[in-house]
């Protein structure tokens, strides 16, 4: 279970139909491609996968909100890259909705699944 921390409270990231929808069309590939930039732990998908994973908080807060958050997280030193693809992989390629496709994917790529299983540690 990921956590993201913004205004002074740590809040579960989680997705939900609404984020799920709003992640798939932030992605020209859709889903697959968000999966793809997930399991890399790609630094530019990272706020928008915070982001709707704090939809079920209904909080709204915005990507900005979100943006700027990761930014003072990354100049105060209290996240790196390996924090990242964490909790890209926690949010995304764990949760129930994307699962059952990332362990198919994972069957049948090896490479790829030698690069989530060193994500993973």
């Amino acid at each position: 279970m990921a956590f993201f921390k913004i205004d002074g409270k740590e809040y579960e990231l989680k997705l939900t139909f609404k984020s799920i929808e709003y992640l798939n069309s932030q992605f020209e590939g859709g889903s697959y491609e968000l999966i793809g930039l997930a399991i890399q732990g790609d630094f530019e998908a990272f706020p928008k996968i915070i982001h709707a994973g704090l939809f079920h908080t209904e909080e709204n807060f915005s990507l900005a909100e979100v943006t700027d958050e990761i930014e003072k997280l990354i100049n105060d030193e209290k996240i790196s890259l390996e924090d990242v693809a964490k909790i890209c992989d926690e949010v995304v390629t764990q949760s129930f909705f994307y699962r059952e496709t990332v362990d198919k994917l994972m069957k049948n790529n090896p490479e790829m699944k030698k690069a989530l299983d060193q994500l993973r540690g």
